[in-house]
């Protein structure tokens, strides 16, 4: 055992003698240093000191995985024991041997290369998979955002993961990177489930649009005249429509955060001005069926609703319809009413679709 030390230690002092580090070696070039070394060592000298760091390089890279300068420094010392081999003349009787060894030596040498950028590899891939991720991870901050931000993390977290499957094993980040596989994936159907409730607002903004122009439409075809409907369209077509958006909106509620998106409120107000005038056109036909002999005659276009019977301080200071005298005996007329409401429901239906196409 002391033995084996004395040549251990003479060896690393030769080493430093030599001039070699650890990582400035890359390749088979031989340096000066060297050459003027070897060519001082008798040939089984050569032969004993090249088995000597064989044995030193094979014991520094047992029970891997080893970082990169531990294989860097196994790799100079298989290039070093494979340039005393090649010093030896072939005359010389330890000749026959050092072939032997030499042929061994190289393909030690080539592992361990091969080695070596797998480590360098897997460590340059998890920092990029590091640095990827918390791209990912600083887009989304501060939601609520947009789909195309949701998408750029979901693109980022997809990458990382991608990157960390390249990852070879037995290398000192493979674990780690396993364990950040989880974590990345995790997150990344996080953000896919994020996208699905971006997408039903998009699709539910789009419906909101798609009734509000349909109802401006309706308006103008009633003012000049194109439709039987004094409206636009009958009180049962009407209650459809309303229908059908607040069942858009109840499922939207059931996404996880989905009433954080600005759209959201945007889109529940409209809702509420939608139903605000289907309320008053409900109050308007019980009003006609309590009054049918004093409504029978032309009343079809004025369809005048009391201000009593419905909500006249809303009426009168969000959709700023004007009723004049004001008594408790006035009445609005049900078309422009109706209109002045689709109206002010137009502005947040714009509103929630400029907030979730706006990019943040």
């Amino acid at each position: 055992m002391k033995r084996s030390c004395l040549v251990i230690t003479l060896s690393a002092s030769f080493l430093w003698l030599s001039g070699c580090s650890y990582q400035s070696i890359h390749s088979f070039h031989t340096t000066q240093s060297e050459s003027a070394s070897a060519q001082t060592l008798s040939p089984d000298k050569s032969f004993q000191l090249a088995c000597q760091l064989a044995w030193e390089a094979a014991v520094l890279v047992q029970n891997p995985p080893h970082s990169v300068d531990t294989w860097q420094a196994a790799k100079v010392k298989w290039r070093q024991a494979v340039r005393l081999l090649e010093t030896i003349p072939p005359e010389a009787a330890i000749s026959p041997k050092a072939k032997q060894k030499l042929v061994d030596y190289r393909a030690k040498y080539e592992a361990i290369t091969q080695r070596l950028t797998h480590e360098e590899m897997a460590v340059d891939t998890f920092e990029q998979a590091q640095t990827i991720a918390w791209q990912a991870a600083v887009t989304v901050q501060n939601p609520p955002h947009s789909l195309p931000v949701w998408q750029r993390a979901a693109e980022k977290w997809e990458r990382a993961v991608r990157l960390l499957e390249k990852i070879p094993p037995l290398t000192t980040v493979s674990k780690e990177a396993q364990k950040k596989q989880k974590t990345y994936r995790e997150n990344y159907q996080a953000i896919a489930q994020r996208i699905e409730v971006e997408k039903t607002f998009l699709a539910t903004v789009e419906q909101f649009s798609a009734t509000v122009t349909q109802l401006n439409t309706l308006q103008t075809r009633a003012v000049t005249g194109k439709t039987e409907d004094p409206i636009g369209l009958s009180y049962d077509e009407y209650r459809g429509l309303v229908r059908s958006l607040q069942q858009s909106l109840k499922a939207v509620e059931t996404f996880p955060a989905a009433k954080q998106n600005p759209a959201y409120s945007e889109m529940k107000t409209a809702i509420a001005d939608y139903e605000f005038a289907l309320t008053v056109w409900q109050t308007y036909l019980r009003y006609k069926e309590d009054n049918a002999d004093w409504l029978q005659n032309g009343d079809f276009f004025n369809q005048r609703v009391p201000l009593a019977l419905i909500d006249s301080d809303r009426l009168l200071q969000r959709y700023d319809v004007k009723v004049q005298p004001l008594s408790d005996k006035a009445k609005v007329p049900l078309k422009s009413t109706v209109w002045a409401v689709w109206d002010k429901a137009n502005e947040h239906a714009q509103a929630a679709q400029q907030n979730a196409s706006e990019v943040r």
